[in-house]
């Protein structure tokens, strides 16, 4: 059987072809249409997905060890047992995804700092599970993660120039992107005559809480990191 291309994908995905257990090793599928596809079990092992539309997508059980998921949506997506081990999943949109059981260690863009989208922090709100005080939110679920607020923008694309910078993919503080001597407008960045489009929102600065002397006894505490992933990989939905 001759490999799977990169436009076998997109017209199969098109034709409602299951793609399950399909061996997709390596392929540059950047970019593609490919919500609603079924990748059950398949193998994305360093596969390069960078702002692939994976919305709704079946990717139960999938292998995307070292996959590069960079500002991916996976908006309603399953990811249930899913291997995202050493995925680079920075910028990735998961609102809504079903991650039980997936697995995340080393994963880049699940780390102490979070960049929560204002679509995101409405969503939230929308459904009860945020408490503001003034710069301070709280995620009502079982963990209660808390995080100080700060303006800033996440760079989606570029529309003109050279990112010299890299700044795709990556989130500014509204401090940093004064230094940068940005021009900052509603849904773009100017930086040295370069033209970004931004995602606007905040990152979340995780609030340390003191574990009390009798949880330090009965488990070992878990660390934010886990914590930030426990909330985003499971109860995101």
């Amino acid at each position: 059987m001759n490999a799977l291309t990169r436009d076998d994908i997109e017209k199969g995905v098109k034709s409602k072809t299951s793609f399950e257990g399909a061996n997709l090793k390596g392929l540059d599928l950047k970019g593609l249409d490919l919500s609603g596809g079924v990748f059950r079990n398949a193998n994305f092992r360093y596969a390069d997905l960078t702002n692939t539309n994976l919305s709704n997508a079946d990717l139960s059980g999938a292998s995307l060890r070292h996959a590069v998921l960079v500002n991916t949506n996976m908006r309603g997506a399953d990811l249930t047992n899913t291997d995202l081990t050493h995925a680079d999943m920075r910028g990735a949109l998961m609102i809504g995804a079903k991650l039980g059981n997936a697995q995340v260690h080393g994963a880049k863009g699940i780390s102490e700092k979070v960049f929560f989208t204002q679509e995101l922090l409405d969503e939230l709100n929308t459904n009860g599970k945020l408490l503001l005080e003034g710069e301070t939110i709280t995620i009502l679920t079982k963990a209660k993660p808390r995080f100080k607020l700060q303006q800033a923008v996440r760079f989606t694309a570029i529309d003109s120039g050279d990112d010299a910078d890299k700044l795709v993919g990556k989130v500014r503080s509204l401090d940093e992107l004064k230094s940068l001597n940005a021009e900052i407008f509603p849904d773009s960045v100017v930086v040295k005559d370069n033209v970004y489009r931004i995602e606007t929102g905040f990152i979340g600065l995780p609030i340390k809480e003191e574990s009390s002397g009798e949880e330090k006894e009965g488990s070992k505490a878990k660390k934010d990191e886990e914590l930030l992933a426990e909330f985003f990989l499971k109860n995101v939905k």
